[in-house]
């Protein structure tokens, strides 16, 4: 079974976080608001998420709502090049993780063996390597689940060993682009890991967004069981 939305959601918000850039419109090439030419044959862009060349993953009840905000915001004029959408970041990071997530589960289900894909969706390390395996594009997840499927097909299931076959793959990449992308994943990786800064960092700020009087009661509670252990267990002495 594939990871849950919900899972995928918060681990490739930090795909956005780290990875992608903010608000691109061809009209801040024209108004002066980007002066780099190379923006020329650029479409319209939000974290990594092209309007156009997108395609169907734009016309998804997903992708309609993630443009709405954009267009509602009127950013084609009002916002500057690379703008992270202020106030609406966090909504519209959402919209993009969930834009992305059938692109991720059909992915899976094309290019990774059963077998691996169980336990890349079972690592945060390797979910965020092929979440934005599915933004490098369907061409490059396969071409990374290649040496994944044929590792697991080996016997190598760990998942520390695999990241850094994943890893191994974009930075020994002959595209350049590609390589710098794997060397600044390679900085940070292991932050996911379970128990991983990052990662405790993230889940905490996710919680607190949307039900932050639940994490303090979580916490508190957490404090009155471990209390209650000590108690016990000094009692039992």
């Amino acid at each position: 079974m594939a990871i849950s939305k919900e899972q995928f959601v918060k681990v490739t918000n930090i795909v956005i976080d780290k990875m992608e850039g903010g608000y691109y419109h061809p009209d801040m090439l024209l108004d002066g608001r980007v002066k780099d030419s190379r923006y020329a044959s650029s479409g319209e862009t939000m974290f990594g998420i092209d309007r156009v060349a997108g395609g169907t993953i734009n016309y998804t009840p997903e992708g309609r709502a993630f443009w709405k905000v954009i267009d509602d915001a009127n950013a084609r004029k009002n916002w500057k090049w690379n703008y992270l959408g202020g106030s609406l970041n966090s909504k519209l990071k959402d919209l993009a993780s969930e834009v992305m997530y059938p692109v991720y589960v059909d992915n899976s289900k094309r290019y990774l063996s059963e077998e691996a894909s169980k336990i890349v969706d079972s690592d945060p390390r390797l979910v965020f390597n092929f979440s934005y395996a599915s933004w490098n594009g369907s061409g490059w997840f396969q071409r990374f689940a290649k040496p994944i499927n044929e590792a697991v097909k080996k016997g190598i299931k760990n998942p520390d060993k695999l990241i850094q076959i994943a890893i191994e793959s974009r930075t020994k990449s002959s595209n350049s682009l590609i390589k710098q992308g794997g060397t600044k994943i390679e900085s940070f990786i292991e932050e996911l890991k379970v128990g991983g800064k990052l990662q405790i960092f993230f889940l905490k700020r996710a919680w607190e967004s949307k039900t932050g009087k639940v994490l303090i009661i979580s916490t508190a509670t957490i404090l009155i069981g471990g209390i209650s252990y000590l108690i016990l267990t000094k009692n039992k002495k």
